[in-house]
């Protein structure tokens, strides 16, 4: 049978347990510390994609060693499984959400894929956005130097992204999330407008750029890592080049990371090098 003092310590032991909980959870979201610890296991950012609003999602966790890298991370596979569904949100405006998200310390964060790739909800459980208006007006931002040292922090980012999104006919708002925090929804028409592609001769490409198509040239095919690797640079800035290069026109996606050549990009290179 059990004892009054096998009781007390029993209780005593729960209250401990949920005090470290309450205290880990107040760590995380408390303003003071600036900034979050790198959430992993059940706390990992994760990514839901919607093939069918008649099926569940597809969930997919997404967990790093720190915060550059898992901003980074976040972004590059969202970019990738909405293009996946046929979506065509630009990946600056995918990074700077994302980037966004210190803000509310990566608190429950769940990245939401609907419509075919062409609507992205982002949500936290977070501090919220309590001026909304304001949120999206340059120059307004609650980034302290600890936060800058990983993102610019200086009230561009949801300004720029809500810019190029209107450009494309798109649209960013802002809503409460349920239980705290916030909802950042990205939503681009059904049909987005295409743009007329620029000639390729016409096309100014920068050094790394061009070094990134002959490696491909050469390689016949290739993914950030192994272009990361050979110009000695990041990963996540290779990925960038990539990206930047495919919406050129000049290469094209293999479907399992790696991108090759195509014929655009090819005639390019002739007539540089």
């Amino acid at each position: 049978m059990e004892s009054f003092l096998d009781r007390l310590l029993a209780e005593e032991g729960a209250a401990a347990t949920a005090a470290v909980a309450a205290g880990a959870r107040t760590h995380h979201a408390n303003p003071d510390r600036e900034l979050p610890d790198v959430p992993m296991g059940p706390e990992a950012p994760r990514i839901a994609i919607y093939d069918t609003l008649t099926s569940p999602p597809r969930v997919i966790a997404v967990e790093e060693d720190d915060l550059p890298a898992l901003i980074a991370s976040l972004a590059e596979k969202t970019y990738h499984y909405c293009r996946e569904q046929g979506g065509q949100v630009p990946y600056t405006v995918i990074q700077e959400l994302m980037e966004n998200l210190l803000h509310a310390y990566f608190l429950d964060v769940v990245v939401t894929i609907l419509d075919n790739g062409q609507t992205i909800r982002i949500s936290d459980h977070g501090p919220g956005v309590e001026h909304k208006d304001r949120a999206f007006q340059p120059g307004f931002t609650t980034a302290t130097a600890r936060q800058r040292q990983i993102i610019r922090g200086v009230g561009s980012g949801l300004p720029i992204a809500r810019e190029s999104l209107q450009f494309l006919r798109g649209v960013l708002t802002v809503e409460d999330n349920l239980g705290g925090g916030a909802v950042f929804t990205i939503k681009m028409p059904a049909h987005a407008p295409e743009q007329p592609a620029a000639a390729a001769p016409e096309v100014k490409l920068t050094n790394r750029q061009t070094k990134v198509l002959v490696l491909l040239m050469e390689f016949g095919s290739a993914g950030p890592t192994a272009i990361a690797k050979e110009l000695g640079i990041a990963p996540a800035t290779a990925f960038r080049e990539l990206v930047v290069l495919q919406d050129m026109g000049l290469i094209h996606s293999l479907g399992d990371g790696k991108r090759a050549l195509r014929e655009e990009g090819l005639h390019l290179l002739e007539s540089i090098l």
